[in-house]
């Protein structure tokens, strides 16, 4: 016999071969697999995977109907391909498949249902299965970590916003309440349009530098249009396989007003709301710095309450203080815009008049003084009470704050020297 003969004799039919491989590929594979007849509903094969989930052998699955091996609700997801009208080859596919396996452990497959006849024996339904037990584990943690968040979001009283490049996809109450926008308003648009345009250039350096966990402050424009400033911090989050940028906001409105308030304090006189001693002299250099960067004017009044010692002693305190608060009211209500007063100390105040001219300067201190005389009547002590004010001129006497203010005050001596209750513009000396 020829070699040919021979390998022809030996050889098994290909289509046959092939079923062979397919039997013997499946019988090995981790994919659990099963058939069962369709109208008997018993299983006719069935690989070393598929018995493995039930604690058995292959062989022992042989035979067993489905309503034995499958709990009924998950039966019941099977038997419609079951039916005897469904079209040989037609498959379906079953997400999410519930499994109490003999351990007791539930396990999830997809799994593919196909019907089929093999050369016109019983017709079958195979069933493959491949389990998504720890990828439906960890949808359901992102889904309960995703709800953790919204709850969390929802609870928090400081605005939280998340971003996918620039443009906002998740929003919480408390920062559409501080926008004054609902949250379907907001989601889908970028996020630097709820910035203040004067800080705009401010986030985006911040972002494209990387800055991450670093507070720092910007406003943001309401949709009424007014600037709230606010404190925020950003940083990148990777969240369900993607990169957001997390913002948490801080509204400071009160912190802000609190500093302020600190600062009026630790500047204002609490009695006349006037400057106190040590801010106006150090505002009084930087005025005058700006006053001669303008090439503009100014005049420096120093004025002393004549017998004001008088007065608390007839009258007491109560009403010294009075007189005090009078004075300081009718300064504040006499200064224009660039203007400062202060109380230097005791019963003696200053004032700094800007874009004054020299000629006007006597008028002026003039004017100041009728006014403050008017609130002493008003007090029912103008029989006591009366005031004198020293002028110096800017640039006219000096040019820097120190000489300015000590000329200023030597003028005012002069006033008082010369009786009281009248006006003394600085006159250099020699």
């Amino acid at each position: 016999m020829s070699e040919a003969t021979t390998t022809q004799d030996d050889t098994v039919p290909a289509d046959q071969a092939g079923g062979e491989r397919m039997g013997a590929v499946a019988r090995q594979s981790s994919t659990p697999m099963a058939c069962f007849n369709i109208a008997t509903q018993r299983c006719t094969e069935a690989n070393t995977a598929f018995a493995a989930l039930f604690g058995t052998s292959p062989g022992a699955m042989i035979g067993l109907a489905l309503p034995h091996i499958f709990e009924s609700a998950t039966f019941a997801q099977i038997e419609p391909h079951l039916q005897r009208d469904a079209p040989d080859g037609a498959g379906g596919r079953i997400v999410d498949l519930g499994l109490r396996t003999r351990d007791g452990q539930m396990r999830d497959f997809d799994v593919n249902l196909v019907r089929y006849a093999n050369r016109g024996a019983a017709r079958e339904l195979c069933l493959l299965m491949h389990e998504i037990t720890r990828f439906r584990a960890t949808a359901r943690m992102a889904h309960e970590a995703m709800a953790r968040l919204h709850r969390f979001m929802d609870a928090s009283t400081e605005g939280i916003v998340f971003q996918r490049a620039g443009i906002i996809v998740d929003i919480n109450p408390a920062l559409t309440r501080l926008l004054g926008h609902a949250a379907e308003d907001v989601i889908g648009r970028p996020s630097i349009g709820f910035v203040s345009p004067d800080d705009r250039d401010i986030v985006i350096g911040h972002i494209s530098k990387g800055v991450e966990g670093r507070p720092y402050e910007i406003a943001l424009r309401h949709s009424e249009g007014y600037d709230i400033p606010v404190e925020v911090l950003g940083r990148n989050v990777q969240f369900d396989g993607e990169t957001l940028r997390m913002t948490l906001v801080r509204d400071i409105r009160a912190r802000r007003a609190a500093e302020q308030r600190m600062r009026e304090l630790a500047e204002r006189d609490g009695l006349t709301g006037l400057y106190n001693r040590r801010a106006f002299l150090d505002q009084l250099p930087t005025r005058i710095a700006g006053l001669a960067e303008r090439r503009q004017t100014a005049a420096l009044l120093f004025i002393d309450l004549d017998r004001f010692k008088q007065v608390n002693d007839r009258h007491g305190h109560a009403q010294g203080d009075r007189l005090l608060q009078a004075a300081g009211q009718e300064l504040l209500a006499f200064l224009t815009p660039g203007d400062i007063a202060g109380r230097m100390g005791g019963d003696e105040f200053a004032v700094l008049l800007t874009g004054i001219q020299p000629e006007a300067a006597g008028q002026r201190a003039q004017a100041l003084l009728e006014r403050v005389q008017t609130a002493f009547d008003a007090t029912g002590l103008s029989d006591l009470a009366y005031a004198s004010v020293g002028v110096a001129l800017f640039p006219g006497h000096a040019q820097d704050a120190n000489t300015l203010r000590r000329q200023a005050d030597e003028a005012m001596y002069l006033a008082k020297a010369g009786g009281g209750s009248g006006i003394r513009l600085y006159a250099p000396v020699g």
